[in-house]
């Protein structure tokens, strides 16, 4: 079943994950919210005074935390296809691909 992952990610499945996922987000008032708390939040941040050294580690943070966010939530998308997969191979409603052991 990997390799049908593996698969479905050289196939594009990225980008159908991003277009899916904006779709649910967009949509999705609590997210909404929280993007609008995120914006006000960071316009008080730029006017904070802090030193160059300073910014330079809050925003490195930031980033840091932003990217691993992001990984895991691409890793838990994929989980969910391989566990559904996985659940439609057990039923038999698919398939030609060999369950992971």
């Amino acid at each position: 079943m990997n390799k049908l992952i593996e698969e479905l990610i050289k196939k594009g499945m990225g980008n159908f994950m991003d277009r899916s996922r904006d779709a649910l987000a967009w949509a999705d008032e609590t997210y909404l919210n929280d993007r609008r708390d995120e914006h006000e939040l960071e316009r008080q941040y730029e006017n904070l005074d802090l030193t160059e050294e300073q910014r330079k580690l809050v925003n490195d943070y930031i980033a840091c935390t932003l990217s691993s966010n992001q990984r895991y939530a691409d890793i838990s998308y994929m989980c969910g296809i391989k566990d559904t997969v996985s659940i439609l191979v057990s039923l038999g409603l698919i398939k030609c691909v060999e369950a992971d052991e």
